[in-house]
Parts: structure tokens; sequence; C-alpha cells
């Protein structure tokens, strides 16, 4: 047959490297589908063509600022609210925080059900009270949330690497006393016919610069929480303005089809669906079949172990990048 490219021709491959159908394999389909989960994690974590290289685009939205009004939770939606209802944010020490705005969102009886923030406001030294305006309604319980920081990455991604850098002064396109701007203007007529090393040390100066006064917003990432915590003043980049993120993010075989035939990826999984039937035929040790024969399923548990033991050390050796040193 030819090489699987849907799960399910996956599932059946595995299963027939194991003898299926001359030989019953005694594992139940939600056990094959985990076995294959687990083949696919590890293959994810460790293999150079189980991930990729990619750049996230994020726009700015407001709501990530530490003292801006990310949004509001509703506690208790009260009753006999209106729409037209406003929603006052009263900031807990006076003069700190200003800005944020909001609709109130109502079911048929007047019941709040969500807070819609319009704007989120800047300034906020700690969450500042909601209450509603409103002429009918009564027994809302309202709590704003102030932003973390962070950016919310889609769950394929799983590593941040860094952030590129913010309103680097040295490479800003929209000013005319820009320095890249001044050389281009006057000097690059000459370096087709001088060398270059002045302007490489010149660029390799501005760089050491820029990294000493203005530096880089240091990130911290968890991928079980598929965030980005970028530590800066949020404050200094405007809304609608575009973040980007150098992360890695992993290779799906429903969207692409061919990684259902790596030759590694089909062997691990095998290896781990036989560990789990020698793991299901070691509860009938010593149960006799009719014509003499034993299940002997701690030989089919002890050689899968093997195998996978074999497989992950290929895997360290032959198909993962390198670790990469760190001074310092």
């Amino acid at each position: 047959m030819a090489a699987p490219t849907t799960r399910a021709e996956f599932k059946e491959y595995c299963l027939r490297r194991l003898g299926k159908p001359v030989i019953e394999i005694n594992v139940d389909e939600d056990q094959v589908e985990d076995r294959v989960d687990d083949a696919l994690r590890y293959y994810w974590d460790y293999h150079f063509d189980g991930s990729e290289r990619t750049f996230y685009k994020y726009r700015v939205q407001g709501n990530e600022s530490l003292t801006a009004v990310a949004n509001v939770s509703v506690a208790n939606g009260g009753t006999s609210y209106s729409n037209s209802d406003t929603v006052v944010f009263t900031p807990v020490y006076e003069s700190q925080g200003s800005g944020a705005t909001a609709n109130v969102v109502t079911d048929a009886n007047g019941t709040i059900s969500s807070i819609t923030m319009t704007a989120n406001g800047s300034g906020y030294d700690v969450a500042p009270t909601v209450t509603i305006t409103t002429s009918t309604g009564s027994g809302a319980s309202l709590t704003a949330n102030l932003g973390d920081g962070s950016i919310t990455l889609p769950n394929n991604i799983i590593g941040a690497v860094r952030l590129f850098s913010i309103g680097d002064p040295s490479v800003r396109s929209d000013d005319l006393f820009n320095i890249r701007y001044q050389i281009a203007l006057n000097d690059m007529y000459t370096l087709t016919s001088v060398s270059m090393v002045p302007y490489y040390t010149t660029m390799e100066h501005l760089a050491l610069i820029t990294e000493l006064l203005v530096g880089k917003q240091p990130i911290r990432f968890n991928r079980h929480k598929n965030q980005v915590f970028v530590d800066m003043n949020w404050g200094s980049v405007a809304v609608g303005e575009y973040l980007l993120i150098e992360a890695y993010k992993v290779i799906d075989p429903a969207t692409y089809s061919e990684a259902w035939a790596d030759h590694w990826l089909m062997k691990y999984a095998t290896a781990l669906i036989k560990r789990q039937w020698g793991s299901n035929l070691t509860k009938f040790v010593g149960m006799q079949l009719p014509g003499g024969v034993q299940f002997n399923g701690e030989k089919i548990y002890d050689d899968a172990v093997q195998e996978i033991q074999t497989l992950e050390q290929e895997m360290i050796t032959n198909y993962s990048l390198p670790v990469m040193d760190m001074i310092g």
C-alpha cells in the first residue's frame, strides 16, 4: 500500500506492522488513538521536521498594558438593566487612571450578560471600581481586570524565542534626519568604488549603541498557557501597531499530510502501540489457550520497551537539532 496520508491510514499501517489481520492485536481503539497522540507530541518536541520557525504578527489591541482595563467580569448580572445604561470606571486612588469606557450587553430579562470594552484607558495603578448608571436596574456585581502584559498565541505554537526590536531609532524610514537615511543620501554612491569596511563598522557601532541605550524587550513564554509576557512599557506602543515574534509552530499532519509518512514517526507510534499491547496481555500471564498456546505479554512488552529506547536515542542523535551553547 501507499504511504499513509491520513490519521486513519496511519493507525492501520501501525497495526499491520504488528501483525494485523493475521494476528489479533489486543488494543482498544481509544488506546491506539492515545499512543498516536503520544508519538506526535514526542515528534513535535524533538524532531527537526516536527516544527518550523515562523514569525507571528500581533496587532496591539490596547488591553495588554498593566495599567489599562482589559475586561470586566460579571459576577452577578442583576435585573432590569438596559443596553443604554452607562458603565462608570472610578479609580481607587484619585487621579490615577482614566479613559476606560464600555457598553452594557443584556439579555431579554435585563440581566447583564457581558460588558464590552470600547476604550481600555490608561494609568490605573490598581483595578478601578465598576458601577452602572441606571434608572431601573439593580443587583449587578462587576469587577474590572487590568491587563497582564501578555499576548495569546495560537495553540500550534510551542515556542517563542524573541520579540523584534520596537521603535529602533536607527531604522526608521519616515525621519529625514535618520542616520541610515543620511548615509544612503550622502555616501551610498561612493560605496561602489571604495571599501565597505567603514560602512560595515559604522552599522555595527550603531547597533551596539542601540543595544546599550534602547535594549531588547525581554519576553517570558509558557507553552501550556499559550501566552507571551512582554516586559516593557506598553504605553510606548500605539494601538494598531504590530509586534513581531519569532516562534516555532508544530507541523500538524492534519494540514500537512506527508508528515504521516515520516519513517521515524511510523516506527515510534508502532512501538508505543506494541508496548500497550504487551501491557494489556500481562494481565493474563499463565493463561493457556486451546492447543497449549500461552500468552506471552511480558515478551511483547519488553521488546517494545527496547524498541522505544532505541528510537528515542536515534531521535536525539540523528533527528534533533544540536543544543546551542549559552554563556552568561
